[in-house]
């Protein structure tokens, strides 16, 4: 039995096919891989009220095809705002479960116990306030200026009797989560000083 060897006619329109399947094959591959959006995606658990700080979220690759406007993408900043619904790590982030509202933050509930000279007169539960931080100068120190801790802060209560008898008077105010320790900070040195916002002269 003989063997007759494939002619170059026989081998040239094989290696043009070989060629050309591999070319669409790279196309098609290079195609599908490079479908989709990056979008932003929850690193942790983060409850409602919770505002988004850098490494809270990270940016993935979806193909949402039509639903891809209902969420948010890269070309979205989520950073400062304000979680609307519980989110868990490595759930897309939609447009509606954020919010820039800062009413929507989630508030702690802090009491704090400033001298009775220090609060201003007239003060309610409700009112907004604003909280100051107070460094008395001594032994020829150099003035420091006062400094906004807080502005705007409700106040959730206030022992009006306390303030009365020239003691210390006690006050709960609600503080965003993220500036409860700052608050804090600022009653172990110096001294504080709430003073009522929008007053009408």
């Amino acid at each position: 039995m003989s063997y007759n060897k494939p002619s170059s006619r026989t081998r040239t329109p094989l290696a043009i096919t070989l060629i050309i399947a591999s070319f669409l094959s790279a196309f098609f591959l290079a195609t599908f891989s490079h479908r989709g959006s990056d979008f932003w995606v929850a690193t942790v658990d983060m409850s409602q009220g919770h505002q988004i700080v850098t490494g809270d979220i990270a940016l993935r690759r979806f193909d949402l095809d039509s639903s891809a406007s209902l969420y948010l993408a890269k070309g979205d900043d989520p950073l400062g705002l304000i979680v609307m619904n519980t989110l868990t790590p490595g759930q897309i982030m939609t447009s509606q479960s954020v919010s820039s509202s800062s009413e929507l933050l989630a508030a702690s509930a802090v009491p704090i116990s400033i001298r009775a000279v220090d609060v201003a007169a007239g003060i309610a539960a409700g009112e907004s306030v604003d909280i100051y931080w107070v460094i008395d100068s001594q032994n020829g120190e150099l003035p420091v200026d006062p400094v906004l801790i807080l502005g705007g802060v409700r106040l959730l209560s206030f022992d009006q009797k306390s303030k009365n008898f020239g003691t210390d008077a006690a006050l709960t105010v609600a503080v965003e989560e993220t500036q409860v320790l700052r608050l804090l900070s600022a009653t172990t040195h110096g001294r504080l000083v709430v003073v009522r916002s929008h007053v009408r002269c």
